[in-house]
């Protein structure tokens, strides 16, 4: 072995590698929420619209869901995670940053409440199609039962809540929420 091959291994060496793996992974998590912020600040993208977006993918996902053969448990296991993700990165832009915008901004205490407590109710039924088998005859049912309340949930927010939230914030306002709404599901995509 040469020399130079021995120092890759060396204690340097190996700190070095530690180091710059440590510094890799920490970028690769921390760069994400703050470039998602940052373009959509500067993009304007209204945030309702991404929002909404989220909506159409979700609902998507459930129908597909719905459509699976039950002898297909490795389908449906992917899109049970799929829905996962892509609701829980969307839960999180809502409550950490939307609902509290509603609450305190638009004053709709009792609407942010119930809000709330839907997505908690999501995912508990998120939990029992996990924990139930994919080809159990009920588990059609219950992506139904969560497409339904998930339905209502959305015609609720985009027909009532996001409009009076709307009214209230000014043109910088909704900018900086864009910005946060991206940020916050930046940290779970």
């Amino acid at each position: 072995m040469t020399r130079r091959g021995m120092d890759l291994w060396s204690t340097n060496g190996l700190i070095a590698f530690a180091s710059g793996a440590a510094v890799a992974i920490l970028a690769s998590r921390l760069l994400p929420p703050v470039v998602a912020q940052a373009a959509g600040t500067t993009m304007a993208r209204d945030p309702f619209g991404a929002l909404i977006d989220d909506h159409r993918h979700i609902l998507a996902l459930l129908n597909e869901m719905e459509r699976t053969r039950p002898d297909a448990a490795f389908r449906r296991t992917q899109l049970l995670l799929r829905l996962k993700r892509r609701l829980a990165a969307h839960a999180m832009a809502e409550e950490d940053v939307v609902y509290p915008l509603l609450h305190d901004h638009a004053h709709e205490e009792e609407d942010t409440r119930r809000l709330y407590g839907e997505h908690a109710d999501m995912k508990m039924h998120l939990f029992a199609l996990e924990q139930m088998p994919k080809d159990h005859p009920d588990w059609s049912g219950r992506v139904t039962e969560l497409r339904r309340l998930i339905a209502d949930h959305v015609r609720q927010e985009e027909e009532v809540d996001f409009p009076k939230l709307r009214d209230t914030l000014d043109p910088r306002a909704t900018k900086r929420l864009s910005g946060h709404v991206q940020r916050e599901k930046a940290l779970l995509l």
